[in-house]
């Protein structure tokens, strides 16, 4: 019987199209190595699409448009036409989490990244040493509680989703000590630079997880202060810690020093420098805060604060270079206000490096984790990282309080498979409870030192084998007992019930974690509705999964991992049997997944790779043609098969991208399309981001770029498409970048273009959402701004 195909997209979280009905084939898969340094490519991205052209911000602008956010109305989005009914408001209640929960690798469950771990003292039933009560801090999903922990039917749920909660990027967990009911989360995340992740307060529960509320949000807002031409700096709470000798107390770490608060964060004193390298000093450096303790030391609050800023630049975070005053700082703690001085504990002339804390940029230790050991409260540890290249410099213990220093392990001193070289993002250190001189310490895995930091074995991976994700972050121990360890990675969170025997082994607890990360996707036809469902993703560091599901209500569910690196783009072929899966990964790769054919994963890319490409390059395929007609780009043989790719230049294939080599798949079917004026540094930008097929055709494709053109193109699949320039010289469209695009679902020739940036950048054009009408062969045609009373933020995705 012949078909039209259709597909729905979901934007910005997942976007899903596919048909269903068959089992999964189960492949072995493991995931491939991270980039070394991952944040410059999404960073750098978001700073360029944001300034162009100009290269400007001002941070007044995104004060402005909280202003006008304020003043929309909530309500039910209303067109003039539309291809269907609208089935209701969007509610947040009404949306169902679809997973992963977990994500399936070979024989390894998978979540997202785990950033800290606390644990309840005693096990919330005593007869039972397996109902602890865990809480979690993920980057992407709030804070999640279990209150079974740690045998093998551990299940974890959220507990911060709540709609006064405005970010679940938690960066770091703390417990009062006092009262274990009472659990601290700090939003944002300064490990990835804390660039992409803002904070939005201090979190505080008093039962538990049960219910939280938000304090400080005027003080650890989303951005912290720059000068008015410098990008935006996302402000994130990296550590928290409340004074064991008075609940009251809370000392919070950020990115631009300490704040205090003495009525339990109903009004805060800050920022409080340890150093005299302020911003408002002759010779300013970056106030990283990356380690903190609060000990009680014979009854008085000692303050251990480390000021680690990483130590090179970016384009994003132009003054990471700025380390001068890292160093570790102590200080009494004070009953009011900031404290009256610190005193700088590592020196030259007390073990450590001179070049630390002097005001010298480049300075050769960039973060700087803290420890102490709960059996001894003078004995202290230190991870340093480097800050060109980011290995382990070392690890320094104290006995005395920090009076003295001894330098313990160098990177020669790691054994097994070695600490890595990007310990700017994944460091951590923790002390056994009940010996001083046994130290646990995160890397690229956990690490266990028996001889006070002098050595370190890996606890999970010899001779480069592991059944543990990597890049870890935090360490916890169970009940008080050594042997019974909590770590958390950018895989979701692990235990041990053997952490100090050789060979020791881990369990993943990650069954009930709904955690990972997606940048895009697809979904099968009649999602709601049909017996059978598909969802395919792709996720940042845990490359591309799928779904199938027969549930009804359908709920989050296990997905299976099928392709490595980021998953950037993600699309479901709908018509043929075999269910091609054609995916990405950054820069372009793409390749296809075929479950019913092989397990094998066929490359599927073309000769591109000389190409200027985005890090997140988007293609399209062609899934709304009718399959009685082979000229639809659809058929009931082959099904769809009709893509394209964008770099600055737009590929096509019209075989499925089903060849021998590159060429055989794919052919160039434009010139240049961007302005090519795009650069940053070296690198030139000007690339494709946005191409999308007509929805009611397969010969018409729209396309946006980076640097603010707009084309049309018409007869694609034939010898010689054509390409319209829409831009017009942007005296209408406004010169900035384009996100996304979209035609009218029954119009080809109506367009809409998301536009980025802001408007001070473009003052005779603003607004980020808009229209173009034209002819039949864009001959003539005329362009309207449809932003409407929308804040003036940038605009990431448009849908029809």
């Amino acid at each position: 019987m012949p078909s039209r195909t259709a597909a729905s997209f979901l934007s910005l979280t997942l976007l899903l199209s596919a048909c269903a009905g068959q089992q999964p084939m189960l492949i072995s898969a493991d995931l491939p190595p991270e980039p070394t340094d991952r944040t410059e490519p999404i960073g750098d991205f978001f700073a360029t699409v944001n300034t162009y052209p100009t290269g400007k911000f001002d941070t007044r602008w995104v004060k402005a448009a909280r202003m006008q956010d304020a003043k929309l109305q909530a309500g039910k989005p209303q067109g003039k036409h539309a291809w269907a009914k609208g089935i209701g408001v969007l509610d947040p209640a009404a949306f169902t989490p679809l997973g992963p929960k977990p994500l399936l690798s070979g024989e390894f469950e998978y979540a997202g990244r785990v950033n800290d771990i606390v644990v309840s003292p005693e096990p919330l039933d005593p007869a039972d040493p397996n109902s602890f009560r865990v809480l979690i801090a993920t980057d992407g999903g709030g804070v999640w509680r279990s209150d079974n922990c740690c045998g093998t039917s551990t299940t974890f749920g959220p507990v911060t989703d709540a709609p006064e909660i405005q970010s679940i990027a938690i960066g770091d967990l703390a417990t009062d000590p006092n009262n274990p009911q009472v659990i601290y989360a700090g939003t944002g995340d300064l490990r990835f630079g804390s660039w992409s992740f803002g904070s939005a307060g201090l979190l505080q529960t008093t039962d538990g997880g049960d219910s939280w509320r938000v304090l400080g949000r005027d003080q650890f807002g989303p951005s912290y202060p720059v000068a008015p031409s410098a990008y935006s700096q996302h402000q994130s709470i990296g550590k928290v810690a409340v004074n064991p000798n008075q609940s009251s107390q809370l000392i919070v770490g950020t990115k631009t020093g300490l704040y205090f608060s003495y009525d339990t964060g109903e009004t805060w004193t800050g920022p409080c420098l340890t150093n005299a390298f302020g911003p408002q000093s002759a010779n300013p450096h970056r106030q990283d805060i990356t380690g903190l303790l609060a000990l009680n030391q014979g009854g008085t609050t000692m303050l251990y604060a480390a000021v680690g800023t990483r130590g090179q630049a970016t384009p994003v975070q132009p003054d990471l270079d700025l380390n001068g005053a890292n160093g570790i700082y102590r200080a009494a703690m004070p009953s009011a206000g900031c404290p009256a001085s610190w005193e700088r504990i590592s020196r030259a002339d007390n073990g450590w490096p001179a070049e630390l804390g002097n005001g010298n940029s480049f300075g050769p230790i960039g973060r700087i984790e803290l420890a102490a050991a709960p059996s001894d409260p003078n004995v202290l540890y230190a991870e340093a990282i480097a800050a060109q290249g980011f290995a382990i410099i070392g690890v320094w213990r104290s006995g005395d309080g920090g009076n003295t220093w001894q330098a313990r392990a160098r990177e020669a001193d790691f054994f097994g498979c070695p600490p890595g070289t990007q310990n700017w993002y994944n460091a951590g250190l923790s002390v056994s409870p009940s010996n001083p001189n046994h130290v646990l310490l995160s890397a690229y895995w956990t690490y266990r030192s028996a001889n006070g930091g002098a050595s370190f074995n890996n606890l999970q991976c010899l001779n480069n084998q592991s059944t543990v994700h990597i890049d870890h972050h935090a360490i916890a121990f169970v009940g008080g007992d050594p042997d019974r360890l909590l770590v958390g990675n950018d895989g979701g969170v692990y235990y041990s019930a053997n952490a100090t025997q050789p060979g020791a082994s881990f369990r993943e607890l990650n069954r009930t974690l709904n955690t990972i990360e997606f940048y895009s996707g697809d979904i099968s036809a009649d999602f709601n509705t049909a017996p059978g469902r598909i969802a395919v993703g792709g996720a940042q560091d845990n490359g591309t999964s799928v779904l199938f599901s027969t549930q009804n209500p359908i709920d989050a569910s296990l997905w299976f991992h099928f392709y490595g690196g980021d998953g950037i783009t993600a699309r479901l072929e709908p018509v043929s049997t075999g269910r091609r899966y054609y995916v990405s990964s950054q820069r372009g790769d793409i390749a296809i997944y075929e479950p019913a054919v092989s397990d094998d994963i066929q490359e599927a890319g073309g000769p591109w790779d000389n190409d200027r490409t985005s890090f997140l390059t988007e293609f399209d395929l062609y899934r709304y043609g009718d399959t009685s007609d082979p000229e639809s780009g659809c058929d009931e043989e082959f099904g769809c098969s009709h893509l394209i790719f964008g770099s600055y230049r737009v590929w096509e294939s019209t075989n499925g991208a089903i060849g021998a080599t590159p060429a055989q798949r794919w052919r160039v079917i434009s010139p240049d399309l961007t302005k090519n004026n795009l650069l940053v540094g070296s690198d030139n930008r000007s690339v494709i981001q946005a191409i999308r097929f007509a929805v009611s055709t397969d010969d018409i494709a729209m396309v946006g770029t980076l640097d603010g053109n707009a084309w049309y193109g018409f007869g694609l699949g034939s010898a010689s498409p054509r390409w319209v320039n829409l831009t017009q010289n942007n005296t209408v469209l406004p010169n900035r970048s384009i996100l996304d695009v979209a035609t009218d679902p029954q119009i080809p020739t109506t367009g809409y273009v998301a536009v980025a940036g802001f408007g001070a950048n473009t003052p005779q054009t603003p607004g980020h959402v808009y229209q173009v009408r034209c002819n039949a062969d864009c001959s003539v045609f005329d362009w309207r701004d449809v932003s409407g009373n929308l804040p003036d933020v940038p605009v990431n995705a448009v849908v029809v």
